[in-house]
């Protein structure tokens, strides 16, 4: 997805979506920040930060682009007409661009995670 789209979506997205948005795409430049910080650091809470975000990105993006799906086919389901698969396409997205985000941020946090483990292990043999 290009920023551009990126961008659309979050435009059109409700409120609580983008906070959710917000907080999925500060993710990835956070948890790269904490996970430098635990490397130089003795200190686990940013150890326990990386760790962490592996799973809460994948479960927020999911969490919320399923209440954001299941909200949308509600709101179809009341339609008096049946929607174009255009009408729907700006939905669809969203919810791809929430699942998307917190994929993305959950495996940024494992490849940071296996990156500390492995400098972490180097700093204790030496």
């Amino acid at each position: 997805m290009t920023a551009q789209g990126l961008w659309s979506v979050f435009e059109h997205a409700a409120a609580p979506q983008k906070v959710v948005l917000i907080l999925l795409c500060a993710a990835l430049p956070g948890v790269l920040i904490a996970a430098l910080l635990g490397a130089r650091s003795q200190r686990n809470i940013w150890r326990r930060v990386v760790a962490d975000l592996r799973i809460a990105g994948p479960a927020l993006g999911l969490f919320v682009g399923g209440l954001n799906s299941f909200h949308m086919g509600h709101t179809l389901q009341k339609l008096p007409f049946d929607p174009t698969l255009k009408q729907i396409a700006p939905g669809v997205l969203e919810v791809s661009t929430l699942v998307s985000l917190g994929a993305l941020a959950g495996l940024v946090a494992v490849a940071a995670h296996a990156a500390m483990s492995v400098t972490h292990a180097g700093k204790r043999t030496h």
